[in-house]
């Protein structure tokens, strides 16, 4: 996918996220979601157990109600052609190919348990599943799959199906209704348009009924089939019809097919096994508008809430369908949508006048023609009276309505496809829920046959249509909702989303939703407790919620109690004994009583202090005031409330523009709610009540005027006021404050009051005063206010002060200030006009030129030239025609100025090159004023050289580099390639050179784009450089190596992709939870390759990368240019691995010797370190001595290792500054990292020089050492290489047998996992071969009985009953009292003859005498063992209890387990199982195994392990089956006996056939077909057997020389003698035998036939086959060979590790399985183990080890422990002695894995222990990890139980005769009979219940009868 079309799918993506947060609905409808593999077509909805079947392209699913997948199935895609039939030949040149097979009908036979499935290959054929495991096809004996069409055989023909009843018996059995549209082909004429197909035995998917020329279908004429199009819809069944919604041709005719199309509904009757009932009358749904919806789309039968039924006059079944209209709207097709319901009353009432009036003569004709060639008419002058029982006329069959059903939509839908339809109700509500072809799903809410609406919109998959199958989950709280791709759950209903009543009730309108009122939540009816009282849950037909009508008074003043009534509408009714309560804020809540003539509460205000106040608008604070129940304690409806505080105002205006009721005290000065308290506070107080009363400022009409204070200069300010107050005798008179902001104080002065004549208006005078202000700005504002008595304000104004210096610093913009700020320019500066002390000047100083930008132009001129400097101009026209540059012309532009200060105008064409200044000349003064500029203005011509590169990516961004000169003149510069900008970085220009950068380039289909010139533009001037410019594919990213670093980074990573050489400074950098780390600047080697640095990791701010210690993984991006698709790899490239993983940085140690030095002797210099190759290689490391390198050799964890140079470098550091010691620093640098180590020293000798007599003296004396040495040297090299060579020999034979374990391991788990697939494919056809429950549980319960009493059939008791059987019967309800059962076993366990067995017998005999009384007998077992734990608990060792079977409630346990666990065995945990039987099997057989002793090769016993090497080859055999052609390979050895070989045999080509059912071995001999027509039967023991000293051993195939590819037969064994050969049918026996066996190898010598060695023949000769025992008797004989022999067993216990690692996966597997506490996991596990909890809490055992040993002792050693050594109680196989010795190894390292105590474990323990010892402590975490999930799920109740023990009884209660279990059990009481009636007669519950005498009534009865002896 290239990086286009990602980016495509990024907006698309983009797109679909804009639709979402457009949709106003949470994202939290859709809770699971599954995805298929392929695309999904059929959905169904399992209504028992919630299961949901989907049907795809080539694939069935089996999801659970998550969606998570349970089992899927591929069926396709196969062989197959439309233009084939379903089995045989094709014909006319058609080929089969591979073809998918589109599922067409998947529906669930709940009757048999089945999934039915057809798909659209061979010809629409038809399969059953399981329904609990759809891997299980249903295929019963002598039954295939359909051999008959039944759906549609193409993708796009639609087939509709479900199941009901019919013929022929409608009230006992259903069949299948199959409407298919027709498709072309040579075998489709057998396809029925409409059939009812059988689901019984022998005729399945035939049809149910079949006549001579009628059969239970309909068949459209041949002539129609190809123009007569019929698309079925929908399909129901509806009392006693067979409904089917279709779209149809209007017309049958060729020439009208125009016409359109139309929708019928036909039906057919229960009863009708021909059809005759088949009748169609049209639907049509026609809007209020005239616009007729004509197509259906989808329909469902559905039943309405209570309000939709009695709109429809209490008609609740309804068929409600989609109907769509196409037309053209501006040259586009839209697709209208409408929703119709018809009530199936009216459907029904249609059909019968339309029957009727065919038969009352109205219509003369039946019409359907296209299925019906003759006999049209209707019967004439026929009164016969239709009604809804009417099934059709044989003699008039068939019938087309002339008369449609009309209906009006309840809804429609503008430009909107609706696809889908689901109905469901809500209390009294009817729902629909519509999908539609955009991936959308409606809500509908239908209130009436003639309105609806839609409340909510749900996108489910944008994009894509949803698909008509639309199911509910059994609740009906979820809807499942198909599209082509994936499956959503959608809950029907988001109350809890909805926060308030109003958006609950009135805006969401969902009739599913209501407001809760007491619990204040939006939540269903059912949530809302006791929501059917009055109020209590508000629904969405509300128009009003609950809410405050009034409140009063609705606010006081603070600190006045008082009470509030409070109106409520819609108050509910407080439950009794509960009532309401008002909560003001934070107060403690106040009790509230209820007003009694209006819904309403009346309530007492709360203390002040209980209030938390909060600021409002200063003069009040509001709170919260609730009304809570007290039933719920929940505030349920609430309104602010206000506390209001009139003191706070201090001036009169603001007391009386309050919001209350407040008043102002003008003498007291104080805001006040209580005007009365004002007067009574102070005598003659002036009262003022309204704001007009107020003392204030006022502006004279129509007038406003600024008051202007200059800064410095002494001013008067006076104000025009009313309502100014006289002041009292002591009261201080008026001041004005002027309050400057951002000062402290403010400046005051003395004010006066002047009375205005004629009005009663006064004028406030403020003193003459200078006012000021310090900061150094134009203007600032000021508050003036007027006081009296010192702190009686009066009010405030704003003023404004300012300066003139500051409004005018030079002349010009003093000279333009506004009239009304008197400022002048006099004495060089701006100053107020009266503060002038030299006249006021009215003209400016000359001009002058400060500066100017830019300094350059081009010759074309264009530039735009600020000047800047001071008194330039005050307007424009003062210099337009007086500015010049370097004495050209300069335009002035005249928007674009400051007064005085800045001007700019536009350079014009020079010419040339030229030079000059800026020259201005002012006109308007009284002479004209010139000024010129200092610098100089160049105009200069710029030219272009080079630009490189010449190559980038498509995308831009490529740094052109622009070289040449005068590149940087004018002000705007721009560039261009060809017509694609390039833009120019102006920070970095300079006069030769600029740098811009390239735009992206338009795609092309060579991916290539070339540009010819590149061009720049310097204002109004153009210069153009012909260079080509080549612009390549955008780089990708291919490959990224290696992907590990340090956290530090700068690990050289090798980068491969395409194109890179077009980025010339490509950076790589890394993301880590939304942080990106640094940028690294990569190399590029060529196209293909580039080196990038590893970036640093990206951390936060609080850690610091040397602190981090643990891995973390990272996504690498990089930057190239303006690419933006390598800044994302995962998302554009997801092939490419861009997870780098950062690990600790390495830490190299410095020197440990002393001031970091080390002394190097010459050899390699080792430093050590940690994590030193976490991601580092030798070649990422430098070293450095000095400045030369060390040469790194090797480097692992904890070391690195370098070859320094032979001399020692200078005393430098690697930078070659001199270091302090004066040695060469050594320093390792790892990417980024550098580390210093430390010092080197080489170690010098120093030279001495020796005198020549001691020169002398040692070579005399080192001459005689070397002799010596020499001697020495000889001897000990001769002992040295003897023993080197025994060394090097003995290591070659330990490498060459490890080297061979270790092969011969491989090699074994190589075959294995092959032959355990084929082994698995098997499976999957035949199935496993499980025993039935019967013979399952008398493999447990009685182990090796064949023949028992409870395996007879019960006898029928009739009314006359033998004493026997009344005894019985008597003694099985003794049974039933639970008292007297406990006696009984206690009593029975007491006796010391009743033995181990006897218990075991007893406990299965109950077992099976309750098996259909699960739940008593499970009670009965928990009351022993309580009994058992009560007596263990007593004991030093508790946790020993159930380790032994020394009781009878621990085998009743084990029992109890086998039968609550089969199910779980035999769907769960019997695969794995079974598996690991057939690993350890095959891996057994494929070495040899000696046929006497069962000692094997490969093992995983000691015991049974063949100690002796045998020497043997693998042979594979041809086996010829029957009279077939065919051969089947087996694969035997050459040292097996012939039995062995029969075995091998047998197995293969009976593979996973029970045993029972397979041939047994000594009923079929071997035959070796030699030759032409030679038969030799081969025989384990003949006269040809070798033997001899009272040993006779077994045939081996290698006696008879049988070679590899030999043919072999299995024949069967004849009563004649076995050796007998037939050469050619007509050869001398004898003879032929003899010439036969010389050419086998035999001697010549050997003139008897070959007979079947007799008995007296062996004279009692012992046997042996691969090993000969030693025998004691022939110790004088033995052979020399083996005299010398010495066994080594431990030599051979390699053997053991390979068997060991060749079947480990299958061991994992299988107890990964039975320690899984999954949901299929039986709740019997959890029930047992939360028991044994219980007591060992009750009996207070502190230690957790012995309720963990008690579960151990149960479920795995007393359960799995069994079937593990034991697996042919679960399975028909055949378990040898040989596979049982390694089973047995298994099942005690699963009971090591349970224990709780540790093994030490030691060179002399047993193999068999120490073969798993490292694998223990695995299975011990994961059984801890079992037991601690089982406590972790929900506790299982007692009637949850009861419920699974009670399904155990109805399934296998009827398997055993109970009634010989009871009277087994009574042989027992018999035996006992005197203990137990003396326990009986002791124990006073028995007394009580006179048990005793019941027992001795039952013995009584047998006596009179005289029959117990002989049934017992």
């Amino acid at each position: 996918m290239d990086v286009c079309t990602r980016c495509r799918h990024a907006l698309q993506l983009y797109a679909v996220l804009q639709l979402l947060t457009w949709s106003a609905v949470p994202a939290a409808h859709i809770y699971q979601l599954y995805e298929g593999e392929s695309e999904l077509k059929h959905m169904t909805v399992d209504k028992t157990t919630g299961n949901i079947y989907l049907g795809g392209v080539n694939r069935i699913y089996q999801l659970d109600e998550d969606l998570s997948v349970i089992y899927k199935v591929q069926t396709g895609p196969h062989n197959d052609s439309v233009y084939c039939p379903m089995v045989g030949s094709c014909i006319n040149g058609a080929e089969r190919l591979p073809t998918d097979d589109h599922n067409k009908i998947l529906v669930i036979n709940y009757a048999a348990g089945e999934l039915v499935v057809c798909g659209s290959i061979y010809q629409g054929r038809c399969e059953r599943h399981h329904l609990s495991d759809i891997t299980k096809r249903v295929l019963p004996p002598n039954e295939q799959t359909t051999v008959q069409p039944v759906a549609a055989n193409n993708a796009t023909a639609t087939t509709v199906a479900f199941i009901a009843p019919g013929v022929p018996d409608p009230g006992m059995i259903n069949v299948l209704y199959v409407a298919t549209s027709l498709t072309p082909g040579l075998y489709r004429h057998r396809v029925p348009s409409l059939a009812s197909r059988s689901l019984q035995a022998g005729k399945m998917f035939d049809l149910a009924s079949k006549g001579i020329s009628k059969s239970s279908s309909v068949v459209i004429l041949d002539e129609y089939r190809d123009v007569f199009h019929v698309e079925y819809k929908a399909g129901f069944h509806f009392e006693g019809f067979s409904y089917f919604v279709q779209v149809q041709p209007r017309s049958l005719e060729r020439e009208h097919l125009e016409q359109g199309h139309i929708t019928k509904i036909s039906r057919i009757c229960d009863h009708d096994e021909n059809y005759d009932s088949y009748t169609e009358i049209e639907l049509q749904c026609i809007g209020k508008d005239g616009t007729v919806y004509s197509l259906a789309q989808a329909a469902i039968l559905a039943e309405t809430g209570r309000h939709l039924a009695e709109s429809f006059g209490n008609k609740k079944d309804v068929l409600a369908t989609l109907f769509v209209n196409s037309r053209l709207v501006n040259g586009r097709e839209q697709v209208d949508s409408a929703l119709c319901l018809f009530a199936m009353k009216d459907v029904q009432r249609m059909f019968r006048e339309n029957i009727q009036m065919c038969y009352n003569g109205t219509v003369s004709e039946r019409g359907l023609g296209y299925i019906n060639r003759f006999d049209k008419g209707c019967p004439s002058g026929s009164n016969k009276l239709i009604d809804d029982t009417f099934c059709g006329d044989v003699a008039r069959p068939l019938l087309e309505g002339q008369a449609p059903l009309r209906t009006t939509p309840v809804l429609t839908f503008s430009d909107i496809n609706a696809t889908s339809i689901a109905i469901t109700t809500t209390g009294p509500f009817t729902v629909a829920f519509t999908g539609t072809d955009e991936g959308y799903l409606k809500k509908i809410f239908i209130k009436s046959a003639t309105n609806a609406f839609e409340f909510e919109k749900v996108p489910v998959d944008p994009g894509f249509a949803i698909l008509p199958d639309m199911h509910f989950d059994k609740q009906h709280a979820y809807l499942y909702v198909m599209s082509t791709s994936k499956v959503s759950k959608v809950k029907v209903q988001e109350c809890d989303l909805y926060e308030t009543c109003e958006d609950c009730s009135i805006g969401a309108r969902d009739p599913y939703c209501g407001w809760c009122t007491l619990e204040s939540r939006c939540s269903t009816r059912g949530r809302c407790s006791n929501a059917n009282s009055t109020d209590r849950w508000i629904s969405a037909e509300a128009k009003m919620c609950v809410q405050f009508s009034q409140i009063i008074p609705s606010n006081i003043p603070v600190g006045n109690a008082n009470k509030v009534e409070l109106r409520v509408n819609r108050l509910p009714l407080p439950s009794p004994g509960y009532g309401y309560s008002c909560v003001f804020g934070t107060a403690a809540p106040v009790p509230a009583k209820t007003l009694r003539n209006i819904p309403g509460l009346l309530c007492d205000t709360p203390p002040m202090e209980e209030l938390s106040m909060f600021a409002g608008d200063g003069d009040h604070f509001s709170v919260p005031l609730y009304v809570r129940s007290m039933e719920t304690g929940v505030d349920f409806v609430s309104h602010m409330f206000t506390f209001y505080n009139c003191s706070v105002h201090e001036a009169c205006m603001p007391c009386m523009q309050s919001r209350w009721s407040c008043s102002w005290c003008m003498y007291s000065n104080r805001c006040t709610n209580d005007p009365n308290q004002c007067a009574a506070d102070n005598p003659g107080e002036l009262l003022v009540s309204r704001a007009s009363q107020c003392a204030r400022f006022i502006q004279p009409e129509g007038q406003h005027y600024e008051t202007l204070l200059p800064s410095g200069q002494p001013q008067a300010i006076s104000m025009l006021s009313t309502n100014l107050p006289q002041p009292r005798l002591g009261d201080t008179g008026y001041q004005c404050l002027v309050h400057v902001d951002g000062e402290a104080e403010p400046q005051v002065t003395s004010a006066r009051i002047l009375r205005q004549p004629d009005s009663e208006n006064q004028t406030i005078l403020c003193s003459e005063t200078a006012y000021t202000y310090r900061e150094n700005v134009q203007e600032i504002s000021a508050t003036l206010t007027v006081v009296w008595n010192d702190r009686h304000r009066v009010d405030s104004t704003m003023v404004t002060l300012y300066k003139c210096s500051e409004l005018g610093r030079d002349c010009s913009r003093c000279l333009t200030r506004a009239n009304k700020y008197q400022c002048s320019w006099c004495g060089g500066a701006c100053s107020f006009s009266s503060a002038c002390r030299d006249k006021p000047r009215n003209f400016c100083p000359e001009p002058r030129i400060s500066d100017f930008s830019p300094k350059t132009g081009p010759i074309e001129g264009g530039t735009l030239v600020t000047v800047w400097g001071s008194n330039l101009l005050i307007h424009p026209s003062d210099i337009i025609n007086g500015t010049s540059i370097a004495g050209m012309h300069c335009t002035v532009q005249e928007q674009d100025y400051d007064i005085s200060t800045r001007v700019v105008c536009q350079t014009g064409y020079s010419g040339k090159e030229r030079t000059g200044p800026i020259t201005v000349v002012r006109r308007n003064s009284r002479r004209p004023l010139e000024t010129t500029s200092v610098e100089q203005f160049k105009y200069l011509d710029p030219q272009i050289v080079q630009i490189v590169p010449l190559i980038g990516p498509r995308s831009g961004g490529t740094r052109l580099n622009v070289t040449g000169r005068n590149l940087n003149v004018g002000g705007v510069i721009k560039a261009y390639l060809d017509d694609l900008a390039c833009e120019v970085e102006r920070t970095s220009a300079t006069s030769t050179s600029v740098v811009c950068i390239t735009s992206a380039a338009p795609s092309t289909e060579q991916g290539v784009y070339i540009t010819s010139r590149f061009v720049m533009t310097f204002d109004l001037a153009e210069r153009a450089l012909v260079r080509e410019f080549t612009y390549t594919q955008d780089p990708n990213i291919t490959h990224i190596s290696p992907l590990r670093s340090f956290y530090s980074g700068g690990r050289m990573l090798t980068v491969h992709g395409t194109f890179l050489t077009s980025i010339q400074q490509p950076r790589i950098f890394s993301t880590f939870q939304q942080k990106k780390s640094a940028e690294m600047v990569c190399s590029v080697l060529n196209m293909t390759v580039m080196l990038c640095p590893s970036p640093p990791m990206p951390t936060s701010s609080r850690f610091r990368r040397e602190t981090i210690t643990t891995d973390t993984t990272a996504e690498i991006g990089f930057i190239m240019d303006d690419v933006l698709s390598v800044n994302n790899l995962s998302w554009f490239f997801p092939n490419v691995d861009a997870s780098i993983v950062y690990v600790p940085n390495p830490l190299y140690k410095p020197f440990h010797e002393d001031a970091n030095t080390k002394l190097y002797r010459g050899d390699s210099l080792i430093i050590e370190g940690e994590n030193l190759n976490l991601a580092s290689d030798t070649h990422d490391v430098r070293v450095t001595v000095g400045r030369q390198l060390c040469n790194v050799t090797s480097l692992a964890e904890t070391q690195l290792v370098c070859i320094p140079s032979a001399t020692q470098p200078a005393g430098v550091d690697e930078n070659g500054h001199e270091t302090t010691k004066l040695l060469p620093m050594v320093i390792v640098h790892v990417g980024s990292l550098q580390f210093d180590i430390g010092y080197l020293q080489y170690e010098v000798i120093e030279p001495y020089k020796l005198p020549e007599y001691a020169i002398g003296a040692i070579a005399a004396g080192g001459g005689f050492l070397v002799l010596v040495t020499l001697v020495v040297l000889l001897v000990y090299r001769r002992k040295s290489s003897q023993a080197e060579r025994e060394y090097k020999r003995i290591q070659i034979q330990m490498d060459t047998l490890e080297s061979n374990v270790r092969s011969e391991c491989k090699q074994a788990f190589a075959e294995l996992q092959t032959d355990m697939t084929d082994i698995t494919k098997d499976l999957v056809a035949t199935g496993i071969p499980f025993l039935d429950h019967k013979s399952y549980v008398m493999k447990v319960f009685f182990p090796g009985v064949v023949d028992h009493p409870i395996l007879r059939r019960p006898v029928m008791r009739d009314s006359k009953r033998s004493n026997f059987d009344s005894a019985m019967i008597q003694f099985e309800q003794l049974l039933n009292n639970r008292t007297f059962l406990l006696v009984l076993i206690n009593t029975l366990e007491n006796q010391r003859t009743f033995s181990i067995r006897d218990k075991v017998n007893v406990a299965s005999l109950l077992m099976i005498a309750f098996i259909n009384k699960m739940d008593y007998a499970t009670e009965i077992l928990k009351s022993l063992l309580r009994m058992l734990i009560a007596r263990s608990v007593d004991k030093k060792h508790p946790q020993l209890m159930l380790r032994r079977t020394e009781s009878v409630v621990e085998k009743m346990l084990t029992n109890w387990m086998s039968l609550c666990m089969y199910t779980y065995l035999r769907e769960y945990a019997g695969r794995p199982m079974f598996m690991l039987f057939k690993a350890i099997k095959h891996q057994v057989e494929k070495g040899p195994v000696d046929y006497v002793t069962s000692d094997a090769r490969y093992t995983l016993s000691e015991d049974r392990l063949l100690l002796e090497k045998t020497d043997h080859t693998v042979l594979t055999v041809y086996l010829v089956q029957g009279d077939s052609s065919e051969y089947m390979q087996v694969r035997v050895l050459d040292c097996d006996t012939v039995s062995q070989a029969k075995c091998k045999i047998l197995d293969a080509l009976y593979k996973n056939t029970p045993f029972s059912i397979r041939p047994s071995l000594h009923e079929v001999d071997l035959e070796w077909r030699h030759g032409r027509g030679g038969h030799l039967v081969l025989c384990d023991e003949d006269m040809t057997s070798e033997g001899g000293c009272g040993w006779r051993r077994i045939n081996r195939l290698k006696h008879y020389n049988v070679t590899d590819n030999a043919v072999m037969a299995l024949v069967p064994r004849q009563n004649q003698l076995n050796g007998r050969m037939t050469m050619n049918g007509s050869q001398n026996y004898h003879n032929s035998t003899l010439n036969h066996l010389h050419n086998l190898g035999f001697p010549k010598s050997l003139t008897t036939p070959i007979l079947q060695a007799t008995d007296e023949e062996k004279g009692g000769s012992k046997v042996w086959h691969l090993v000969k025992p030693m025998d004691e008797s022939s110790n004088g004989n033995k052979d020399k060979h083996n005299h010398n022999k010495a066994h080594i067993s431990e030599i051979f216990l390699t053997r053991l590790l390979a068997t060991k690692g060749t079947i480990q996966k299958f061991v994992d597997d299988f107890f990964q399985t039975v320690l899984s506490a999954n949901k299929v996991l039986p709740i019997t596990v959890k029930y047992l183990f939360d028991f044994l909890d219980e007591e060992s809490v009750r009996h207070q055992i502190c230690d957790p080890d012995v309720a963990l040993a008690w579960k151990s002792n149960s479920l795995p050693l007393r359960f799995w422990v069994n079937f593990i050594k034991n697996p042919d109680f679960v399975f028909d196989i055949h378990k040898t002695n040989a596979v049982d010795s390694s089973l047995s190894v298994i099942a005690q390292t699963f009971m090591d894995s349970c224990s709780t105590s540790e093994h030490r474990l030691g060179k002399d323990s047993p193999s068999n222990k120490l073969l798993y010892a490292k694998d223990i402590p695995k299975y011990k975490a994961m059984v801890n990890k079992f037991y601690c999930d089982i406590r972790e799920l929900p506790s299982v109740s007692d009637q949850q139980m009861n419920t699974h023990l009670a399904e155990i009884s109805r399934i296998y209660g009827d398997e055993f005769n109970s009634f010989s279990a009871v009277s087994e059990l009574y042989g027992y009481v018999v035996k006992y009979h005197e203990a137990v009636m003396e326990a009986l007669e002791e124990d006073h519950l028995c007394q009580k219940q006179q048990l005793a005498q019941r027992l001795d009534h039952v013995a009584r009865t047998l006596e009179e009868g005289n029959s117990l002896m002989p049934m017992i």
